[in-house]
């Protein structure tokens, strides 16, 4: 039988029998993403065993400042000692293997430490809480479990994927759990402030020029319930971005008063069409995503599709406007 649970001593276990591991996350990493694998790597550390992260995409500009970043190594491959040097995976907020973007990662046991509601089990050993707020604070839960004291660098790391998925603490995620969590990060290190600068005004030029072209396909639909926005490969270009400029990008249409759910749709590559979804209250769009071969939460989800990019923005358009009760 597969251990499966939400106890933190789950992964605690698992990661402690290891000797060198290899940490991981999906795809176009965000603040939970980074800031638990580079926290993941400290605990590891605290028990002897020697980590290597590697993801698939960079992180965003506006997380570069976080301790011990620069251990992240971006690659199109795992390391050429890849499986034989390694005895234990981790894969960190990653609902599915495959959102990964690596082939093979399943040669090596796998530890799977996510909070997404739809994530399948898929290894060895599944730390799985759907209730957490992000998948740092699940972290932040391990090494009270396993009695190490977090540094003020975990402290950071965990404090960016709490704030960063609760989006400041105004999503639905953001219960007392969340609140218990930051304060103790807090006292252990994490200065709000400074991390607060750090994710919101820390952008590229890119990013500010994409939000450009992006809010010149700014639509609304459902009464202004809904709103819509995509860019293509050209705004990519005439911006001169790329995947990491759009974080953020989302939330402006977001914080207009009526507007009660929000599509972004990306390409940036042919064939290939990133969506993301956001939303209020109990409108839920992962069951839209899920809809699509995606998944997320309630108020944030995403999914992609191999089309063109209008016919993508079409189809979600009118699935969320369904779920909106119409247009």
């Amino acid at each position: 039988m597969t251990p499966t649970g939400n106890n933190p001593a789950l992964a605690v276990d698992r990661l402690r029998s290891a000797r060198r591991l290899l940490l991981t996350c999906h795809r176009n990493p965000d603040g939970d993403a980074i800031g638990s694998e580079l926290a993941l790597a400290e605990l590891a550390s605290a028990f002897g065993i020697e980590t290597v992260i590697v993801n698939r995409d960079p992180a965003p500009i506006n997380l570069a400042k976080l301790p011990g970043v620069e251990a992240v190594v971006v690659a199109e491959s795992l390391p050429p000692d890849f499986p034989e040097g390694f005895d234990l995976v981790v894969t960190v907020e990653c609902p599915e293997l495959d959102r990964a973007g690596f082939d093979g990662l399943d040669r090596v046991p796998i530890l799977n430490i996510d909070h997404h509601m739809a994530n399948p089990a898929y290894g060895e050993v599944n730390y799985l809480d759907e209730k957490a707020p992000a998948v740092g604070e699940m972290v932040w839960s391990m090494f009270k479990t396993a009695g190490v004291e977090p540094s003020p660098a975990a402290a950071v790391n965990t404090y960016v994927a709490l704030t960063t998925d609760t989006g400041d603490f105004r999503y639905s995620n953001a219960r007392p759990r969340a609140f218990r969590a930051a304060a103790e990060m807090v006292e252990r290190g994490a200065d709000p402030p400074t991390i607060s600068e750090w994710v919101h005004d820390g952008r590229s030029e890119a990013s500010v020029r994409l939000l450009g072209e992006a809010l010149k396909t700014l639509r609304f639909l459902c009464n202004g319930r809904l709103a819509s926005l995509a860019v293509d490969e050209a705004a990519f270009a005439r911006a001169d971005a790329d995947s990491t400029d759009t974080d953020e990008i989302i939330n402006i249409p977001r914080a207009v008063a009526d507007v009660e759910a929000v599509i972004f749709c990306k390409q940036w590559e042919p064939g290939v069409v990133k969506v993301s979804l956001r939303s209020r209250g109990r409108v839920d769009v992962c069951v839209v995503a899920a809809a699509f071969g995606g998944g997320g939460h309630t108020n944030a989800a995403g999914c992609a599709l191999a089309t063109d990019l209008e016919t993508a923005r079409a189809r979600l358009e009118a699935a969320l406007s369904d779920v909106l009760g119409g247009r």
